[in-house]
């Protein structure tokens, strides 16, 4: 019943015989991205005739109830905020309703044979019928771009496999990596896995944890106000591979980085005089941040969900949440040390402060906010 009212409703959008009145045309306006300053600047025909992408400035307040009319004379990628929104191909007619943006957006044309601006893109309004624009806001609500769609979907199918092999192969291990409950006990349990840092099941952790930290690094920066000079490319976006290099190569730097961090804490608890607190930290470390970013990742992917391509997300809170986190991780990791082991409370609170330190100095803080 319910695929009867759609396609009545889609019918009806179809047929109206709407008259659609243009209000405002976007022949000036046309703006270009400028790698060197960072910032979007005026269109140029001299300098910029042969770029392969235009923007434009989208308002909702400064035209309600208009909608964003495309004429293509050829085919087009469009990219809100940066992220791949629709693909149109030449000779078919699309309207956007502005209404339907929670914001200024920048709305971005790709093609790989533009030359000049894009035709034809144009505001038109029809205020008596609104059926038209009924279909065209569904439309815009359930269409996400491929890249973003295809982003949520792979990942998490990814993690859970590499999370759903851990608990099948290790079950124990899986249960203490996941065992929340040592937040508030405040004590060391002794694991035999604990002694072998570079075994098997604590690579795939490892594994794991780097893929989750690429997977938010990707998120943020594809749904941020402020993009970087990847995501601010709408190029990267046409085919998958720049995104899968980008994941990539996020996951290889994460990886060395938290392989990096067990020498590290090798060579300063020798310093300290913290004979055995190395692969104990390094567990620690490890099992704390599995469970932190894990719960991140799923609360900001349905998040992103929920509000759509179009929408960025301001990951302010979100920085404070995790330095919050860290904040707490060092005063956790220090009352559980020094309930299980006899060293100095001194020796291991500088310990600590440097170690942990450097982490929201320079870290994975980093890797997921690089700006």
């Amino acid at each position: 019943m319910s695929r009867f009212f759609l396609w009545a409703l889609l019918l009806l959008a179809g047929t109206s015989q709407a008259a659609w009145k243009k209000v405002y045309s976007f022949e000036r306006d046309w703006l270009v991205y400028q790698e060197a300053w960072k910032s979007f600047l005026p269109y140029i025909t001299s300098k910029h005739y042969t770029y392969h992408s235009k923007s434009l400035e989208l308002d909702p307040q400064a035209f309600p109830k208009a909608y964003l009319a495309i004429y293509p004379q050829e085919n087009y990628h469009l990219f809100l905020q940066g992220t791949l929104f629709k693909a149109i191909k030449k000779g078919e007619t699309f309207r956007l309703p502005l209404d339907s943006l929670k914001s200024q957006v920048i709305l971005t044309v790709y093609s790989e044979n533009l030359e000049g601006l894009p035709s034809e893109f144009v505001l038109e309004r029809d205020e008596p019928v609104s059926t038209q624009g009924k279909a065209d806001f569904f439309s815009l609500e359930t269409r996400s771009g491929s890249v973003y769609s295809n982003f949520f979907l792979l990942s998490f199918l990814v993690l859970l496999f590499c999370l759903g092999l851990l608990y099948a192969a290790y079950p124990r291990i899986f249960a203490s990596f996941f065992r929340y409950s040592d937040w508030i006990r405040w004590e060391v349990k002794d694991e035999v896995w604990m002694r072998r840092p570079f075994a098997l099941p604590n690579l795939l952790v490892l594994f794991t944890l780097s893929l989750l930290i690429s997977c938010l690094a990707f998120l943020t920066g594809m749904k941020s106000n402020v993009k970087e000079e990847f995501f601010s490319n709408s190029e990267n976006f046409i085919h998958i591979g720049p995104s899968l290099f980008f994941i990539f190569s996020t996951l290889g730097l994460s990886f060395l980085l938290f392989l990096s961090r067990f020498f590290v804490y090798y060579l300063f608890t020798d310093l300290f005089k913290l004979k055995g607190l190395a692969n104990v930290h390094y567990f620690k470390s490890l099992q704390t941040n599995l469970q932190f970013f894990v719960g991140l990742f799923v609360f900001l992917s349905f998040y992103a969900i929920y509000l759509g391509p179009a929408a960025p997300i301001d990951f302010t809170y979100v920085r404070y949440l995790v330095d919050a986190y860290f904040v707490i991780r060092f005063f956790y990791f220090f009352q559980s040390f020094r309930r299980s082991f006899s060293y100095n409370a001194l020796f291991l609170f500088t310990y600590l402060v440097i170690i942990e330190g450097q982490i929201i100095l320079f870290g994975i803080r980093e890797l997921i906010f690089p700006g």
